[in-house]
């Protein structure tokens, strides 16, 4: 447990001051990330043309919702499948292999420092956002940010599995990144960035919560608002665990199969 424990400190420190360096890089992508805050206008314009609420919704609660949607978004952002597959396709995995380290945890690491290089950023952002719309409320209490931080992290691996196990398919396919294309416009519309799921068709709603999208962004945002209460949170919880079982299994799958067929054709 210590070794381990070691290497992950050796690996977050690492990692955490090569992304450092790239500070400029990362708030041209924190920017790139903006839909939720552009959508956060939209919904605001539309319910004080409404009279001052829509479907229920104030415009401090579309804000506070959209800006929660853009944290968690930020959070969970990853590119994983991308290095994966350029680094399947070139070769550069072999030296990896042979490490004493799965690559999973090189690539896990730093996706987890660069969370932490773009937090001020988040936090000025948010800031900002706060002040803009007054009377907004991100969060009712300091429960909902804790269970929030559970969330977002079961979050933030479950996307993570899923793009690394994307970018595990180049071991099969030559364009594995064109899948992982898809899924960002999929997971614009079924995670809650563009419209919160209450304003969805029942059946579409009801198709979602069998998918990881809602438990990506929607859900994590309502524990964060105060909007889900204790059984909600519980619940949540409980499938985002379940879905980063799955993940990890179909993960662990990948990388086996992957590597013999790696091996086969002499990487």
């Amino acid at each position: 447990m210590r070794s381990a424990l070691n290497k992950g400190r050796v690996l977050f420190t690492v990692w955490f001051a090569h992304m450092s360096a790239y500070r400029a890089e990362i708030i041209i992508w924190m920017l790139a990330g903006s839909v939720p805050l552009i959508m956060m206008a939209v919904w605001i314009a539309k319910a004080q043309a409404s009279g001052g609420a829509t479907g229920g919704f104030t415009p401090s609660d579309f804000a506070a919702y959209f800006l929660a949607a853009w944290l968690t978004q930020q959070i969970i952002v990853a590119w994983v499948a991308w290095e994966l597959d350029h680094h399947i396709r070139q070769g550069h995995l072999s030296p990896k292999l042979l490490r004493p380290l799965d690559p999973f945890w090189e690539f896990f690491m730093g996706h987890a420092s660069e969370r932490f290089v773009r937090l001020p950023f988040m936090l000025v952002i948010l800031f900002a956002g706060l002040i803009l719309v007054p009377g907004t409320r991100l969060t009712p209490d300091a429960g909902h940010v804790l269970a929030y931080a559970a969330c977002a992290s079961l979050a933030f691996t479950i996307r993570f599995l899923i793009a690394y196990s994307i970018g595990l398919l180049a071991f099969w396919f030559d364009q594995a990144t064109a899948l992982d294309e898809f899924y960002y416009v999929a997971a614009a519309f079924l995670t809650g960035t563009f419209a919160p799921l209450e304003f969805y068709p029942p059946f579409i709603q009801a198709a979602v919560e069998w998918t990881p999208f809602p438990y990506l962004v929607y859900y994590p945002v309502r524990v964060l608002t105060g909007a889900a209460d204790t059984p909600e949170i519980l619940r949540v919880l409980g499938v985002q665990l379940a879905w980063l079982l799955v993940m990890t299994l179909v993960r662990a799958l990948l990388w086996k199969q992957g590597l013999k067929r790696y091996g086969a054709v002499g990487a």
